[in-house]
Protein backbone atom coordinates (compact mmCIF):
# COMPACT_ATOMS: atom_id res chain seq x y z
CA UNK A 1 0.00 0.00 0.00
CA UNK A 2 2.89 2.34 0.75
CA UNK A 3 4.27 2.03 -2.80
CA UNK A 4 0.87 2.74 -4.32
CA UNK A 5 0.55 5.85 -2.15
CA UNK A 6 4.02 6.99 -3.24
CA UNK A 7 3.02 6.64 -6.89
CA UNK A 8 -0.23 8.54 -6.48
CA UNK A 9 1.42 11.28 -4.40
CA UNK A 10 4.28 11.59 -6.91
CA UNK A 11 6.79 10.71 -4.18
CA UNK A 12 8.68 8.24 -6.34
CA UNK A 13 11.97 7.98 -8.19
CA UNK A 14 10.66 8.33 -11.75
CA UNK A 15 12.72 10.81 -13.71
CA UNK A 16 9.90 13.31 -14.09
CA UNK A 17 10.21 14.00 -10.32
CA UNK A 18 13.96 13.44 -9.96
CA UNK A 19 14.93 15.64 -12.95
CA UNK A 20 15.22 18.78 -10.86
CA UNK A 21 18.09 17.21 -8.91
CA UNK A 22 19.94 15.86 -11.94
CA UNK A 23 22.80 17.76 -13.54
CA UNK A 24 21.35 17.62 -17.03
CA UNK A 25 17.72 17.91 -15.82
CA UNK A 26 16.73 15.09 -18.16
CA UNK A 27 13.45 13.31 -17.53
CA UNK A 28 13.74 10.96 -20.53
CA UNK A 29 13.18 7.28 -19.76
CA UNK A 30 16.53 5.51 -19.81
CA UNK A 31 14.94 2.08 -19.31
CA UNK A 32 12.89 2.16 -22.50
CA UNK A 33 14.62 0.57 -25.51
CA UNK A 34 12.02 2.04 -27.85
CA UNK A 35 12.90 4.74 -30.34
CA UNK A 36 12.39 8.36 -29.48
CA UNK A 37 12.53 10.18 -26.21
CA UNK A 38 9.73 9.45 -23.78
CA UNK A 39 9.26 11.36 -20.55
CA UNK A 40 9.51 8.89 -17.67
CA UNK A 41 6.35 9.79 -15.78
CA UNK A 42 3.60 7.78 -14.11
CA UNK A 43 1.56 7.16 -17.27
CA UNK A 44 4.66 6.19 -19.26
CA UNK A 45 5.66 3.63 -16.60
CA UNK A 46 2.11 2.35 -16.35
CA UNK A 47 1.30 1.93 -20.05
CA UNK A 48 4.07 2.84 -22.48
CA UNK A 49 7.51 1.86 -21.17
CA UNK A 50 9.05 -0.94 -23.20
CA UNK A 51 11.52 -2.11 -20.55
CA UNK A 52 11.44 -5.92 -20.51
CA UNK A 53 10.76 -6.13 -16.74
CA UNK A 54 7.78 -3.81 -16.99
CA UNK A 55 6.46 -5.62 -20.07
CA UNK A 56 6.68 -8.97 -18.26
CA UNK A 57 4.80 -7.49 -15.34
CA UNK A 58 2.06 -6.19 -17.65
CA UNK A 59 1.80 -9.62 -19.26
CA UNK A 60 1.35 -11.18 -15.83
CA UNK A 61 -1.46 -8.71 -15.07
CA UNK A 62 -2.91 -8.65 -18.58
CA UNK A 63 -6.42 -9.19 -17.20
CA UNK A 64 -6.25 -5.62 -15.85
CA UNK A 65 -5.34 -4.10 -19.22
CA UNK A 66 -7.41 -5.92 -21.82
CA UNK A 67 -10.82 -4.49 -20.80
CA UNK A 68 -9.52 -0.92 -21.18
CA UNK A 69 -6.90 -0.91 -23.93
CA UNK A 70 -7.65 -2.55 -27.29
CA UNK A 71 -4.01 -2.31 -28.42
CA UNK A 72 -2.70 -4.28 -25.44
CA UNK A 73 -1.68 -7.90 -26.01
CA UNK A 74 0.87 -10.44 -24.79
CA UNK A 75 2.79 -9.90 -28.02
CA UNK A 76 2.85 -6.14 -27.43
CA UNK A 77 2.46 -5.47 -23.68
CA UNK A 78 2.72 -1.70 -24.07
CA UNK A 79 0.73 0.99 -25.82
CA UNK A 80 1.93 3.08 -28.73
CA UNK A 81 -0.79 5.74 -28.81
CA UNK A 82 -1.68 8.21 -26.11
CA UNK A 83 -4.82 7.61 -24.05
CA UNK A 84 -7.11 10.09 -22.36
CA UNK A 85 -6.93 10.81 -18.64
CA UNK A 86 -10.39 9.37 -17.96
CA UNK A 87 -9.31 5.99 -19.31
CA UNK A 88 -6.20 6.00 -17.09
CA UNK A 89 -8.36 6.97 -14.11
CA UNK A 90 -10.83 4.17 -14.82
CA UNK A 91 -7.96 1.69 -15.15
CA UNK A 92 -6.45 2.77 -11.82
CA UNK A 93 -9.85 2.61 -10.12
CA UNK A 94 -10.10 -1.14 -10.63
CA UNK A 95 -10.25 -3.31 -7.55
CA UNK A 96 -7.10 -5.32 -8.38
CA UNK A 97 -4.59 -2.67 -9.48
CA UNK A 98 -2.84 -2.21 -6.12
CA UNK A 99 -0.66 -5.30 -6.36
CA UNK A 100 0.30 -4.46 -9.94
CA UNK A 101 1.20 -0.88 -8.96
CA UNK A 102 3.22 -2.09 -6.01
CA UNK A 103 5.24 -4.44 -8.22
CA UNK A 104 5.60 -1.74 -10.86
CA UNK A 105 7.22 0.55 -8.32
CA UNK A 106 9.78 -2.20 -7.63
CA UNK A 107 10.87 -2.09 -11.26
Amino acid sequence: MRKVSRLRLRAHSLKVEAAAGLEDGSCVCDECPGEGEHVQNEVHALLFCQDHRVCELRKHYSFLFTPFFEDFSAAQPFLLQQVNNQLVHDFLSQQNTRLFLSELMDC
